[in-house]
């Protein structure tokens, strides 16, 4: 069973929580939807790809920004936004209102991230994320990625004890008896009446250094990272 194994660094990062308005909060680790995201977007994909992906990862601190956020009253309107701070300018905008918010952003971050799909596709990602031309980011628009490895590496099962090297995202089946902060993240969308209905999953953010169910089975890699596939 073949998987790709990215390590992935931005400096500063913000996967905000969904319903996080008046503060944008942030995840600890890029959801597992963030994480597919990207991936669609490296690969221009126009149609959902089957994939299991496992997402771990570490951040030196928590920092906060604070930032104007624009908002949209109506879903067509002429106006734009366009700052005229210091310009002596005065634009009354009828369509657009403005708020500050405080937005939680993580800082040094790291990620271990394994992508489980067909060869074809796993061979497309490895291209795209190797040839260094494309616009990487996860979470905002400005939140860049680099990418500092890039491998086709073998999945077995692991015969030792599982003791995590990151902060992970675990599958609630695989939880035990460890502690974690429980999390419902999103998956999957379909369209309702217009409206994007998400299909979602149980996890549980555990911290570094814990050690996992020894009566369940896990993958790991041929580095000796344990895999965590959700689905």
């Amino acid at each position: 069973m073949k998987a790709l194994r990215l390590k992935l660094y931005q400096q500063t990062a913000c996967y905000k929580k969904p319903f996080a308005f008046k503060v944008a909060e942030t995840y600890p680790l890029p959801p597992h939807s963030t994480v597919k995201g990207m991936l669609h977007a490296a690969l221009s994909a126009t149609s959902l790809i089957p994939m299991k992906i496992s997402v771990q990862g570490k951040y030196d601190t928590l920092i906060t920004d604070y930032q104007t956020h624009y908002f949209f009253k109506k879903d067509k309107t002429k106006e734009f936004v366009l700052t005229a701070d210091g310009l002596n300018v005065d634009r009354n905008m009828s369509d657009i209102t403005s708020m500050p918010i405080y937005t939680h952003m993580l800082y040094d971050v790291s990620l271990l991230i394994h992508v489980y799909a067909e060869a074809t596709i796993l061979q497309d990602l490895v291209k795209v994320f190797t040839n260094g031309n494309s616009h990487l980011s996860l979470g905002r628009w400005e939140d860049l990625v680099r990418v500092d490895e890039c491998e086709l590496v073998e999945l077995e099962e692991s015969e030792s004890e599982i003791q995590l090297k990151y902060d992970a995202f675990v599958p609630e089946r695989l939880l035990g008896d460890v502690e974690y902060f429980p999390y419902k993240l999103n998956w999957t969308y379909r369209v309702v009446q217009g409206t994007r209905v998400w299909d979602k999953f149980n996890v549980g953010y555990v911290q570094e250094g814990s050690y996992l169910d020894e009566d369940e089975e896990f993958l790991q890699d041929s580095y000796g990272d344990v895999v965590l596939f959700p689905n």
